[in-house]
């Protein structure tokens, strides 16, 4: 299941890329203000985690290396080992060949070793199919999966309304009451964080 999905993502990201190139809207994101919106408040929730022996973080739907280009304007791209994940190929190639100095990238969806963060910024918001249930199904797998993965936490944001849908583009709407159910079954500790800016998103913290 996760390679059949997988692949078809890749598909669709690829192509966006090649057309559009290294710009939010390629990984569908309407904008940097709103990208790093979101990277502020994963980084702070990062932030208020670290012990001083956790230094990594796992990127996992890295697209062309944005959170890297936020650690730098953020003088932290130093001081974290970083390691970023995705299934197109193309992004992929173009981080390795613009920061490979800071980094270290890896095509795939699920890291090989062990991080302190896993961090997954829009990751779970595009789906290949309006069919919700299938979406949840491979969103809980891949969850399951990285939980694994990580030392310290999790950390994720979603797209969240009332009624759960796909739209026609393929934007992933979820439940907030549900995502945190999932959560505290699964894994435990689960925090909640919103932000007036991006009043639709939710930002899920879950610690070890």
């Amino acid at each position: 299941m996760f390679r059949s999905i997988d692949s078809k993502i890749a598909e669709i990201y690829n192509q966006r890329f090649l057309q559009i190139g290294p710009m939010p809207e390629a990984s569908m994101w309407f904008s940097k203000k709103r990208q790093f919106t979101r990277f502020d408040i994963i980084f702070n929730e990062i932030k208020l985690l670290t012990r001083n022996n956790e230094r990594s973080i796992i990127d996992i739907g890295c697209g062309y290396g944005a959170f890297i280009e936020f650690l730098s304007e953020r003088g932290a791209a130093d001081i974290w080992s970083y390691y970023g994940y995705d299934v197109s190929n193309e992004v992929i190639k173009f981080c390795k060949g613009h920061y490979s100095q800071d980094a270290a990238f890896y095509t795939g969806s699920i890291p090989t070793f062990m991080g302190d963060f896993i961090i997954m910024s829009g990751t779970f918001n595009f789906f290949p199919s309006k069919d919700y249930n299938s979406w949840k199904l491979y969103f809980y797998k891949s969850l399951k999966a990285l939980w694994s993965k990580t030392t310290c936490a999790m950390i994720f944001n979603l797209q969240i309304l009332d009624q759960e849908k796909i739209t026609d583009e393929g934007i992933v709407y979820t439940s907030k009451d549900e995502i945190e159910s999932f959560c505290k079954t699964n894994f435990g500790n689960v925090k909640a964080v919103t932000n007036p800016a991006i009043p639709k998103d939710v930002t899920f913290v879950v610690k070890k």
